[in-house]
């Protein structure tokens, strides 16, 4: 990924993202046996010394997280085409959701899917509709946390199953659309952009912070903050290298719902760049070794760089 360059312009265009509006959604998961050939994500994708595993579960997460037996042993992660997630059985959402992304391999396709259940896990902690819905009428998008393009690479039918696998339910998230067709969305596109120029492997892990502060709209308690954390090769050292970025829908939420009291929006920071510390902090997961590559790594774990667009990336 290219070390940050004051003044210029990012190279690419920004879009908002249609597939966030609600869509289709199938009732009938398909035959568990359908799931045994997915790899999902591989730590060691970047490198077999440059090894990005995936977070481990703090003790309150490893209380919350739903777990299941495949292929004859009990686990949490949940593998699908190039990626795999991990669900909260108290908020039914990921608790991360992390991908293998090579720019070299990458295709784009129509998006062809209907949002469904996994039938790995049971369907009580999945949400399918409730709180998704016409944001008119105050309802939310399914926003992806593993998005639709990035674990398309391959052939033309791996990037199909990978395009399909990104809509289930427990990859999603409530959403306003502006906000991830926003600021959000331009960095998401970004990596991507990156990625695909300069034929890069890298590991994206998004997902939701879960606080008790969180709003109760339509009976689910929707997450204000998402976290990203991407792992690359620097173009410099060629060293391992991690950034982390945390980003508030608050006031996109408040003016979906100005019914509701927005007391969470005080003090709201909208996105910034933050260490790997703070992210681990907010969410109980841990990056282990990771963290140590973070280019933030020196820095209090209550340092906060606000992005006001993708040229503020710190990278080095």
């Amino acid at each position: 990924m290219a070390t940050k360059s004051k003044g210029l312009r990012p190279r690419f265009r920004f879009a908002p993202l249609p597939e966030m509006a609600a869509r289709r959604v199938g009732r009938t998961p398909a035959p568990v046996e359908s799931y045994g050939d997915r790899d999902g994500y591989q730590a060691d994708f970047i490198g077999a010394d440059q090894l990005a595993p995936l977070p481990k579960l703090g003790a309150a997460a490893k209380r919350d997280i739903v777990t299941f037996t495949w292929k004859g042993a009990r686990t949490h992660v949940l593998d699908y085409t190039h990626f795999s997630a991990a669900v909260s059985k108290s908020r039914r959402m990921p608790v991360f959701s992390a991908c293998n992304i090579d720019g070299g391999k990458s295709r784009t396709i129509a998006r062809s899917n209907d949002w469904k259940l996994d039938p790995r896990i049971p369907t009580e902690y999945q949400i399918l509709q409730e709180v998704y819905g016409s944001q008119k009428d105050g309802y939310f998008s399914r926003g992806h946390m593993t998005r639709r393009q990035d674990p398309g690479w391959g052939s033309k039918a791996v990037v199909a199953l990978a395009d399909s696998d990104t809509f289930h339910a427990t990859n999603a998230a409530p959403q306003v659309q502006r906000f991830n067709g926003g600021l959000w969305g331009e960095i998401e596109d970004y990596i991507l952009a990156n990625t695909r120029r300069d034929s890069m492997r890298v590991c994206v892990f998004t997902g939701p912070v879960f606080a008790g502060s969180d709003p109760v709209i339509h009976g689910v308690k929707v997450p204000v903050r998402f976290w990203k954390v991407v792992a690359f090769l620097h173009d410099g050292s060629g060293q391992l290298t991690a950034t982390g970025y945390i980003a508030s829908q608050a006031r996109a939420i408040a003016d979906l719902k100005p019914a509701i009291t927005p007391s969470f929006v005080f003090g709201d920071f909208a996105h910034q760049q933050r260490p790997l510390a703070a992210i681990e902090a907010l969410t109980g997961l841990s990056f282990g070794a990771l963290t140590r590559r973070d280019v933030l790594a020196g820095a209090e774990p209550a340092f906060a760089a606000a992005l006001r667009d993708v040229r503020d990336i710190m990278l080095a």
